[in-house]
């Protein structure tokens, strides 16, 4: 039996959203006393999780490192809350995205989406971008486990009810490579993201597409 759901992640695959987090992370830095960083060093932290991700940042903008475990909660709470109140600055869906998701839907496949972007952001975009063509959208809380843990995939499985076997996971990061070689499901390397293409393939990615649309030729 074929696939039954695409699992997306976020970042870098379904929308290009890195001049909207970097917008952010330098404001909630400077608001903190701090300098801001680059596009590209904005771009390497999208593929961590929350902790590591406020972590990093803050090292970045030059928070003497006894302050920074201190600090990660402030940030964070401060980060999340700026980029909920206008998340959709700077944001766009990749060319050919919702066409895509459109065809899965008519095709009787699930869309939802894996990330470790934070829970209540996540969906906000999702609902705003997409709406119904997703099934469902499972990003970081307290209680969630963080890609690519072994168990990531989890609440995905349970809500959608669909073994891995036939579930698909998209993903533009070595991340989201090891998150399907982790948790047994295909993997689909999405060359349009934040990470080339050479990151992705030591993972041995079943598919590779370089376009969203190429997806339907794997459903």
């Amino acid at each position: 039996m074929g696939f039954r759901a695409c699992v997306w992640d976020l970042d870098g695959t379904l929308l290009y959203t890195l001049p909207t987090i970097h917008h952010y992370c330098n404001q909630s830095l400077r608001h903190f006393g701090f300098h801001d960083i680059t596009l590209d060093e904005c771009r390497d932290l999208c593929r961590l999780s929350i902790a590591e991700f406020y972590h990093k940042l803050l090292k970045l903008g030059g928070c003497p490192p006894d302050r920074v475990a201190a600090l990660q909660p402030a940030i964070r709470d401060y980060d999340c809350a700026a980029y909920l109140s206008d998340f959709t600055y700077l944001t766009q869906p990749y060319a050919g995205v919702c066409e895509t998701l459109a065809e899965l839907n008519r095709r009787g496949i699930k869309n939802a989406v894996l990330t470790n972007k934070p829970n209540a952001v996540a969906c906000a975009l999702i609902d705003r971008f997409f709406g119904d063509a997703m099934e469902l959208c499972v990003g970081q809380t307290p209680e969630t486990i963080s890609k690519p843990d072994p168990h990531s995939m989890d609440p995905v499985l349970d809500q959608l009810g669909i073994p891995r076997e036939q579930i698909l996971y998209v993903g533009d990061t070595d991340v989201d490579m090891q998150t399907a070689r982790n948790t047994q499901t295909a993997a689909a390397a999405a060359a349009w993201g934040y990470q080339p293409l050479e990151m992705l393939l030591p993972y041995h990615p079943e598919f590779i597409v370089r376009k969203p649309e190429q997806l339907l030729t794997i459903f």
